[in-house]
């Protein structure tokens, strides 16, 4: 089985030998291969939709893992309970989404070891919450899958504390680690900025103004961040 380098990646970061939840599991590729691996002892499988659902209860029937992987079909985190996992996976559905899946279930959110998660967008309105409701991210990882770049977070329930806007845009683990992966995924965000900006050029409405002012800070915050590491290049 072939997983993404964006799945990969996350596996990676999941402990060895935890319980994992998998939300918005789709095909179950992800609890099988973690499974097969030995990575995981159990996984738990949630889809919202049926037909996802029955795809994923076939998957894990012809790999012959239904004793470790149990396929649930439920909203978020409705199907679990308070305990059953270390770790839970959130990945594939935008910031918003994932932490509207947490903020439903606040008891199963602050109780896991680790929340694995994987934003489509809005990244950094997830970190804003995440912060604002005294979660720690403890680790962020960018990983180019095919043509594209994606940010992945761990969690985890900690202690309130300030942040600023290059916590949110950049990220608090992000802004210090100086790689190559994450040098380019930033050059990559300023050429699309630079771009959706061109779009929005001789449009007059007030969301267009809008959109275009937020884009402009952005990129002037990636750029300073760039200046600093510049600045520190040994």
């Amino acid at each position: 089985m072939r997983l993404s380098e964006r799945l990969l990646e996350i596996a990676r970061l999941v402990p060895k030998g935890s319980s994992v939840a998998d939300v918005g599991t789709d095909h179950a590729l992800l609890p099988i291969y973690l499974i097969k691996e030995g990575i995981a002892r159990k996984v738990i499988a949630i889809e919202v939709r049926p037909a996802p659902w029955r795809r994923a209860m076939e998957s894990v029937a012809q790999a012959g893992l239904s004793d470790f992987i149990d396929v649930r079909l439920g909203d978020g985190f409705g199907p679990l309970k308070v305990g059953e996992v270390d770790v839970a996976i959130i990945a594939g559905l935008g910031g918003e989404t994932i932490w509207s899946i947490m903020e439903k279930a606040p008891e199963i959110a602050g109780s896991l070891e680790a929340l694995i998660l994987q934003p489509m967008k809005n990244v950094h309105r997830l970190r804003k919450a995440l912060f604002e409701n005294s979660f720690e991210i403890t680790e962020e990882r960018v990983v180019l899958s095919g043509e594209r770049y994606f940010e992945i977070l761990v969690a985890k329930k900690g202690t309130s504390r300030s942040f600023d806007e290059e916590d949110l845009m950049i990220g608090p683990v992000l802004k210090g680690r100086r790689t190559p992966e994450v040098l380019e995924y930033i050059k990559r965000r300023l050429d699309r900025l630079d771009g959706r900006i061109k779009e929005l050029e001789g449009r007059d409405s007030e969301n267009a103004r809008r959109a275009k002012e937020s884009m402009l800070r952005e990129m002037e915050l990636l750029k300073v961040v760039l200046k600093k590491w510049s600045a520190f290049r040994p």
